[in-house]
């Protein structure tokens, strides 16, 4: 049964519904993913910090999951060896899915997709 049978199974008042039939376990990343197939959704645009080694594996999950990553360094700046593993590691992970990896700020790095390509020259406001 899907999702959508299940709400309406939850939300559609039906006669001689017995105990068993009030709950319903709802698996909410089954019902994301039903959305983002609908909204033809393919990537997102997903904000994160830097704070220690151990946020690299969820960072590297969202590059290889093909979303644009918008990372804040400021936090871990203090650390410089850990700000340049940290880099290098996603620098690898962006080049293993064929994206690319650009600094935006001294505290921000952007890594893409596949098929993305970050220009690194400013544009002009004329």
């Amino acid at each position: 049964m899907g999702l959508k049978e299940g709400f309406e199974r939850i939300f559609v008042k039906k006669e001689g519904i017995g105990v068993e039939d009030d709950y319903w376990d709802l698996d909410i990343e089954a019902y994301e993913e039903e959305l983002k197939e609908e909204a033809g959704v393919k990537m997102y645009i997903k904000t994160a910090e830097l704070t220690g080694l151990y946020d690299i594996p969820d960072l590297k999950k969202e590059i290889y999951a093909g979303n644009i990553l918008i990372l804040d360094i400021s936090l871990a700046k203090q650390d410089k060896v850990l700000v340049e593993k940290a880099i290098k590691d996603l620098k690898m992970a962006a080049f293993d899915v064929g994206g690319d990896i650009a600094g935006l700020s001294d505290d921000q790095v952007i890594v893409a997709p596949m098929g993305i390509k970050i220009e690194r020259k400013k544009m002009s406001g004329k």
